[in-house]
């Protein structure tokens, strides 16, 4: 296993009496992934396993105990808990209740999680991280709301039925399923950064439509940095931060992605000439637009023009 969460002295536990679920003796060899449904089911004494494992009550209700405190989970409710989490779960004997159950291993996200990445960012984190903080109440409740619960009940089901059924290459659909699912569920926990996210959109709003379609009506003209920021009244670390949350790209970027794509067209007009491309979309200097434009797309300006204009 990774370094992404607390490791478990095995013997010790076994040797204390807690019960340890292995994903070898779980799950289907050669699939680091199960899914189930649930409508007679025992409680669980306290017990850990190697796996992830997502509990989402559709119907009844119980209570799950992580690291000594007890959470009551009721219809909508859902959760998540990392590997080697000591838990259990009281289930009422009589009670009606549905469960749909999803157990995965770190590696059917990314098999790069069985080992620590060398990079500092690693996107696919971004899939458990939130799952694997310190803080129980992130992952042992998660209520959801009427409009998530039906998202994440649909996905389940749509996972549950893949995995009975097998189809050839459902492998792949389970694997895109839980991808869904577990982005749900992050933006769930972590609503409040979400709702600042949404409300600092909204903000720039109208400033960042107003500077993108000036881009777009100038990128022609030697645009500067700074006259974006005058325009739109922002600081320049303000307005390169917010530019890039709305484009998804930084200012110097954009412009040059913009004006390589109106070059690609512009070369597809027999009457104008490489050169005439260069200046019309904002390049100073030939030189550079050849090299820009081949590392773009692969091959240069000239030869671009001669496969579109076959």
């Amino acid at each position: 296993m990774g370094i992404y969460w607390s490791q478990v002295d095995l013997e010790k536990l076994t040797g204390s009496g807690v019960v340890y679920f292995n994903s070898k003796m779980e799950m289907l060899e050669g699939l680091p992934c199960k899914m189930y449904r649930l409508i007679h089911q025992q409680s669980l004494w306290t017990h850990c396993h190697d796996y992830f494992q997502i509990w989402y009550v559709a119907k009844g209700a119980l209570s799950h105990t992580v690291n000594n405190r007890t959470y009551q989970l009721t219809k909508g409710d859902i959760f998540v808990i990392p590997p080697f989490t000591l838990h259990s779960v009281t289930i009422p004997k009589d009670g009606d209740y549905e469960i749909y159950g999803c157990e995965f291993m770190p590696s059917f996200v990314n098999e790069r999680f069985e080992e620590l990445p060398e990079e500092e960012v690693f996107f696919d984190m971004a899939f458990l991280g939130s799952f694997l903080r310190e803080d129980t109440d992130a992952q042992a409740r998660i209520s959801l709301d009427g409009g998530t619960e039906t998202a994440v009940r649909n996905v389940m089901k749509e996972m549950l039925m893949e995995y009975e059924r097998r189809a050839p290459f459902f492998q792949l659909t389970l694997k895109a399923q839980l991808l869904v699912l577990l982005s749900i569920l992050v933006r769930q926990v972590n609503g409040e950064l979400v709702r600042e996210g949404f409300e600092k959109s909204e903000k720039y709003r109208e400033i960042m439509t107003k500077v993108v379609d000036y881009i777009h009506r100038h990128y022609q003209e030697d645009l500067k940095l700074h006259a974006l920021c005058d325009l739109s009244n922002l600081s320049r670390s303000t307005f390169c931060q917010v530019f890039k949350d709305w484009t998804g790209k930084t200012f110097n970027r954009y412009l040059t992605d913009l004006r390589i794509l109106q070059a690609m067209v512009m070369l597809k007009q027999a009457d104008l000439s490489v050169t005439d491309v260069c200046y019309s979309t904002g390049f100073n200097e030939l030189s550079y637009f050849c090299r820009i434009f081949k590392k773009y797309t692969g091959i240069s300006p000239t030869e671009f023009r001669k496969q579109a204009i076959k």
